[in-house]
């Protein structure tokens, strides 16, 4: 018959008692740790998010205070209207507020103006 020995020595109950109260304490202090990885990870996120919140909130006020359009699609949809209104304005001289329209030609005496 072949004898097998135990690589860790022989297993008392005292050794088999403090193995399984070390893990216990292993397992339950990385739960901890988890528990703890998380609320850190969870505060940094709300930070995040409420640093995002307050530049937004400024960035909004700061566009309604002074009658800015706030966001990309606000910003090239208040450029096209204006650039509608100024081809229009173009295109149609009688519908700008730039007063009477002068058409000045030169005549054998001179130049000569007339509305």
């Amino acid at each position: 018959m072949s004898n097998t020995y135990n690589l860790s020595g022989p297993t008392s109950w005292f050794g088999t008692l403090t193995r399984v109260l070390f893990l216990t304490a292993a397992a339950i202090g990385g739960v901890f740790m988890l528990a703890f990885s998380a609320a850190v990870a969870f505060f940094v996120i709300l930070g995040i998010a409420l640093v995002g919140l307050v530049a937004f909130g400024f960035f909004w006020v700061r566009a309604k205070l002074f009658g800015k359009p706030f966001g990309p699609r606000a910003q090239f949809e208040a450029r096209a209207s204006k650039m509608r209104a100024d081809l229009e304005a173009q295109m149609n001289p009688s519908a700008s507020d730039d007063g009477p329209i002068i058409d000045a030609h030169r005549t054998p005496d001179g130049w000569s103006v007339d509305d």
